[in-house]
């Protein structure tokens, strides 16, 4: 018996229930009873919890809750897909997080249209998440400011409202998220909105390289806050939900500009935690209970004992090192709810770090249980352009998921079997591409920073931050890559034409350029591209083009048009570099 999440307790016992169920297509949070389930509502089973007992002559659901009740459903019809008759057996479950949550990037740069959104809330619910954050910058279509958002293809008012029922439907919450300190370049770029800044002349990162950019609000006085203030008013209406993410992580600049001299006399931390304060007047007012990220509180340990008590912290890791164990100690004692977040991890590497992203989801769940947290979220980050077809994410969502019902019973399920089942249950036999285009990092041998090499050596030329930190480039390592995705190649090229085989064969070519192009770079000895000989140049521009057509086509699929010119202008400026 094939069941996902891997049920806590599960008793089989001889023989087979003579009951036939008419049981619906789909199961949502309203499914009237079904003739032959006797539904029993048992508050001791705790929150989310069911038990399901088969016998030959009687199948009952017992539950607490609603959600509760809709996974048990949902479990009786996985049985019922795989046995002509309900084999007798006793199932008790319930989930090591209350809260699963995905926070899906829909500002850097793809906003999906909404058939593919709601086909992946499908999924996200049959995974029993129960929640969602729909991470937002510029592309919500505020009335006042259609100048910050008239390419990007935003969703609007009704269309959050559309995804918001939707979500209700399949028990997930659609969670408030607005991006409301740092991460504020895509509004700070225009001149109407460059008095808002902290800074408008670039400041070096956390890893000593200059941005030349706007990137953090003003903390200072209330201008700042008000206008959040404003954006809220237009916001919130839209969402049932009480609770918002204000985000607040990565503030890069601030005290660089404005904030200096009060950064300088009173501290970051305080200048930071005063800023806070003012937007969660802003959020109780609304009666919505505030989440933010707790990065830049471990920059700020000064402050943990000063946090407001109305706030929830979502820590986010998505290293196999990373330290979850110590950051989760402090923030156990700052006495508030905090809930851990892991990454898919495909954002800024073209397809994924596999092995990264499972042993980070799976160590961020086992010390999120181990001091306390409430919630586990899976990120699905667009760093670079969100560069990462459709399909590179899903085994993360599968596998991180399993770990938020059930960490020690799904830490070792088969994703690659799910995904024929969950995913491509048509093309089972292209499932093993989505994992092993998702590893071809592990060939390269390359250290680089938060990502694969690829996405940087592709994506972000303009800045060339993550290619100048790189580590261990060598023709070995590229000539080991480039034989498996050949190999990969050939094997699409046996496969029917599909959707599918065309995001994981644009894929598996894109990393083949990425690795020619890597080649070329260790044999003449620079990591600056715009060096490459002539020849090198001339042999490198035509593989490139047909991979830009090829990606603006597959985004259209899926995504709406906006974003595209942004991400594929990366590309583009690849391109010019090799025309030079």
């Amino acid at each position: 018996m094939k069941l996902l999440p891997i049920p806590k307790k599960l008793t089989s016992s001889e023989g087979q229930c003579d009951i036939a169920l008419n049981l619906p297509d789909v199961i949502d949070i309203d499914c009237a009873p079904i003739k032959g389930i006797e539904e029993q509502t048992n508050l001791s089973l705790g929150a989310q919890a069911f038990h399901l007992l088969i016998t030959s002559t009687q199948i009952t659901l017992s539950f607490s809750d609603q959600l509760g009740r809709l996974y048990g459903l949902n479990l009786i019809k996985q049985i019922s897909e795989q046995y002509p008759l309900f084999p007798c057996l006793e199932i008790e479950d319930s989930p090591d997080y209350l809260n699963r949550g995905i926070i899906l990037d829909i500002s850097r740069d793809k906003v999906p249209k909404l058939g593919h959104l709601f086909s992946l809330i499908d999924l996200w619910a049959r995974l029993r998440i129960n929640k969602l954050q729909l991470y937002t910058e510029h592309t919500f279509a505020y009335e006042a400011h259609q100048t910050v958002w008239q390419h990007s293809s935003p969703y609007n008012g009704d269309d959050i409202r559309k995804i918001d029922r939707y979500c209700q439907r399949k028990g997930i919450e659609l969670v408030i998220n607005q991006a409301t300190f740092g991460h504020m370049e895509r509004w700070l770029q225009h001149d109407d909105y460059k008095y808002l800044a902290e800074q408008t002349s670039g400041f070096m990162d956390q890893r000593g390289d200059f941005r030349p950019f706007s990137f953090g609000l003003n903390p200072l006085g209330e201008t700042s806050a008000d206008f959040v203030d404003r954006l809220l008013d237009e916001l919130v209406p839209h969402f049932s939900s009480q609770t918002i993410n204000i985000n607040f992580d990565e503030t890069m600049d601030l005290g660089v500009g404005v904030s200096r001299d009060a950064c300088a006399k009173l501290g970051k931390g305080e200048v930071y935690v005063s800023y806070l304060n003012k937007l969660l007047q802003h959020t109780e007012k609304r009666g919505l209970h505030t989440q933010i990220f707790s990065d830049m509180l471990f920059h700020y340990p000064e402050i943990q004992d000063k946090l407001p008590r109305n706030l929830t912290l979502l820590n986010w890791g998505y290293e196999a090192d990373h330290p979850f164990d110590k950051e989760h100690q402090q923030l156990q004692k700052t006495g508030l709810p905090f809930e851990v977040v892991i990454s898919t991890c495909c954002f800024a590497s073209i397809t994924g770090r596999w092995q990264n992203c499972q042993t980070q989801m799976l160590r961020g769940a086992q010390s999120g249980l181990k001091f306390g947290a409430t919630g586990y979220h899976i990120s699905e980050w667009g760093d670079m352009g969100h560069a990462q077809q459709t399909s590179m994410p899903i085994a993360g969502y599968i596998y991180g998921a399993a770990l938020a019902w059930g960490v020690e019973d799904n830490q070792e399920i088969d994703v690659c079997d799910w995904l024929k089942l969950l995913y491509c249950p048509n093309e089972p036999q292209l499932s093993p591409y989505i994992i092993a285009l998702q590893n071809v990092y592990l060939d390269a041998e390359i250290t680089c920073p938060n990502c694969a090499f690829f996405g940087p050596l592709l994506f972000d030329q303009k800045s060339g931050r993550h290619i100048k930190h790189s580590q261990n480039l060598t023709r070995t390592g590229f000539d080991k890559a480039t034989e498996q995705l050949k190999l990969m190649i050939n094997g699409l090229c046996q496969q029917p034409d599909s959707y599918l085989r065309q995001q994981l064969t644009w894929s598996a070519e894109t990393l083949r350029f990425a690795c020619a192009l890597g080649t070329e770079l260790v044999k003449e000895n620079t990591r600056d591209t715009k060096q490459l000989s002539v020849n090198s140049k001339q042999q490198l521009l035509p593989q490139l083009v047909p991979l830009i057509v090829e990606y603006e086509r597959l985004w259209k699929i899926d995504n709406r048009i906006g974003g595209l010119q942004d991400s594929v202008s990366r590309l583009h400026y690849l391109q010019r570099l090799l025309q030079q």
